[in-house]
């Protein structure tokens, strides 16, 4: 009976063994796998992308993108009239101005550099010029016969290629003998290049005058010659004031190529603006209702507005380099204090010279510069 009893012990204690071991078998075959590591990486605008690794092989298992379809807080930044303002602001901003280094001296640099008054200065005085030049070209084409039953297209073509190759001998003429010295006067210069834009379209205005039949030719050829003159030194001087605002603003010459774009984005809207008003400007000319008084009272006082803006904006460019007019100036101030002093009526103070913005206030630019010997 024990014997039996002791028998019946012993396999309860395999069968209970057995079970155990099924059940860390069935543990084992239902537990899940690692799971892979997963990183999101997530963007302003919505879009994330997910990398999985596999932690026990270090190997990346899958790699894909999603794009969520949910409004994100930049859009929902954009509902709000005083963000969406905001966001209009930076993208004129960095559209048409340079960037500025973040700091807190520089906040205001713009500003305080002059340059946002330079660049209404310059903008207005392109406006005046592409509001001119249409008028130019409408007295050309009415000079050369449009709209006249006797004109022919070669007669024309005649006078244009004549106008152009005048111009043309007038440039290579003019850099041969005039290059060397942009770099000392460039101001000058620039305000020279002005003066001739304004004489080549005055010139062009008065050609096709009845009173001046026989000299249509002579004239449109000089105005363009005076033309290539503006278009060369204007050219030569262009780099020079981008220099300047590059190193004003931005602090190194790397900033030269950006002023560059952005001076240029702005002339294309200021040339867009000035093709629509020139466009309603010359079908209000045209249409007979204008008096010849009020279109030259016009065009004289476009004439005026251009010269005295490139005035302005030129005085708020303080080049920091001697040419023969700042060098005399200096060398006489600096005389004359130290003259003072020698006599005792200036004694104990410092010589004072004055710096360059104070020298750009005065130094004069109705006279031509100088020419290489």
């Amino acid at each position: 009976m024990q014997q039996k009893h002791h028998h019946h012990r012993q396999c309860h204690q395999w069968l209970v063994l057995i079970l155990i071991i099924c059940y860390q078998d069935c543990n084992a075959l239902a537990s899940p796998s690692p799971k892979p590591i997963q990183v999101i990486s997530r963007r302003n605008d919505g879009r994330s992308k997910r990398f999985s690794f596999d932690e026990s092989n270090n190997k990346r298992v899958y790699n894909h993108s999603e794009v969520r379809f949910r409004l994100s807080q930049v859009g929902r930044d954009l509902i709000r009239p005083s963000v969406a303002l905001d966001h209009i602001q930076s993208a004129v901003r960095s559209t048409f101005l340079p960037s500025i280094p973040r700091s807190s001296s520089s906040k205001n640099v713009l500003r305080t550099s002059g340059y946002l008054q330079y660049i209404l200065f310059d903008n207005i005085q392109d406006l005046c010029t592409s509001l001119r030049s249409v008028l130019a070209t409408q007295r050309i084409l009415e000079g050369v016969g449009v709209g006249r039953a006797d004109a022919t297209a070669l007669s024309a073509t005649l006078n244009f290629l004549i106008r152009d190759g005048c111009g043309m001998l007038a440039s290579l003429l003019f850099t041969s003998y005039a290059a060397s010295s942009f770099r000392r006067n460039v101001k000058r210069w620039k305000y020279f290049a002005d003066i001739m834009v304004d004489i080549g379209i005055t010139l062009e205005i008065i050609a096709p005058f009845p009173r001046l039949k026989g000299w249509f030719l002579p004239l449109i050829c000089l105005a363009n010659v005076c033309k290539a003159l503006c278009g060369v030194a204007a050219g030569a001087c262009s780099g020079a004031f981008q220099l300047y605002w590059s190193m004003t603003i931005i602090g190194t010459q790397d900033g030269i190529s950006e002023i560059s774009a952005k001076n240029g984005a702005q002339r294309t809207v200021i040339g867009g603006l000035g093709l629509v008003m020139a466009g309603l400007l010359a079908k209000a000319l045209g249409s007979g209702h204008v008096s010849k008084i009020v279109w030259t009272g016009l065009y004289c006082a476009l004439t005026s507005v251009h010269l005295v803006a490139n005035w302005w904006s030129l005085k708020l460019v303080a080049l920091d380099w001697l040419n023969s007019w700042r060098l005399h100036f200096i060398v006489d101030q600096f005389l004359r204090s130290v003259q003072g002093s020698v006599d005792g009526t200036k004694t104990g103070k410092k010589v004072h010279l004055s710096n360059p913005k104070e020298v750009s206030r005065i130094e004069p630019l109705l006279f031509l510069p100088e020419l290489k010997r």
